[in-house]
């Protein structure tokens, strides 16, 4: 089974030049840093709307991989207006920014104002949409389409969002032997927030409210966390 490094540099990107709540998903990887424990935190860089000075070619087209416009426009599915979130992670995780004489091995966060969809999701749930998505060890992508619409803050719900598809990107929970339900995604059966969330704003909205009410992950979700992102830790992808 493939072997993967957890404990590697963040690249933060995001779909719009300005987002006020964006700081949401740094304190969110903050968190996570601190209950998973770590004295060293890997660096974390905030890209925003990048767009490299020759992203587009001289015939008016966008050059693969030099734009965060780029990766959204590859994964948009013309008919419904959606973004095809295994594309997305797709394209993360075979772009040349991960050789070694580039950036590296890395994770890519990106977030997203168009709504998403996971088409195993669709398949087994029939959900259009999702408000995350994440792989362990390469992506995790949020979409703030259905947050934007609500009267809550949009700080503490993309921070509930950024806490739970980080924590899949990071590998929780594993494929344990107790209190977890086998989905297209895993999901942890226990009061955490790794639990299904498939009824959107409905579920994010009592995620965020176990959030700030007590502990955001169950123990066996928080020591997969420490174990994945214990220093030199290495473990087959969940």
């Amino acid at each position: 089974m493939p072997r993967v490094q957890y404990l590697k540099p963040i690249n933060i990107l995001d779909g719009r030049d300005y987002r006020p709540e964006r700081m949401a998903i740094v304190d969110a990887i903050a968190d996570l840093f601190i209950v998973a424990g770590l004295e060293t935190w890997p660096p974390v860089a905030d890209f925003g709307c990048w767009r490299h000075p020759q992203f587009i070619d001289g015939r008016g087209y966008m050059v693969p991989y030099l734009s965060v416009t780029w990766y959204i426009e590859q994964a948009r599915e013309s008919t419904r207006r959606r973004l095809n979130a295994q594309r997305l992670v797709a394209a993360f995780r075979n772009e040349p920014w991960r050789r070694k004489d580039a950036l590296g091995d890395h994770y890519d966060i990106l977030v997203v104002d168009e709504p998403i969809f996971d088409p195993a999701e669709e398949e087994h749930f029939g959900l259009r949409t999702t408000p995350g998505y994440a792989v362990s060890g390469i992506a995790a992508i949020f979409s703030t389409h259905q947050i934007d619409a609500l009267d809550r803050v949009g700080y503490s719900l993309l921070k509930t969002l950024a806490l739970r598809e980080l924590a899949h990107a990071f590998g929780a929970p594993t494929l344990r032997s107790e209190d977890l339900e086998v989905t297209p995604r895993l999901a942890c059966t226990n009061p955490c927030l790794l639990g299904p969330c498939l009824h959107v704003p409905d579920d994010l909205e009592r995620l965020t409210d176990r959030r700030l009410a007590g502990p955001p992950f169950c123990d066996l979700c928080l020591a997969d966390l420490r174990a994945n992102l214990a220093p030199n830790s290495e473990s087959g992808l969940s």
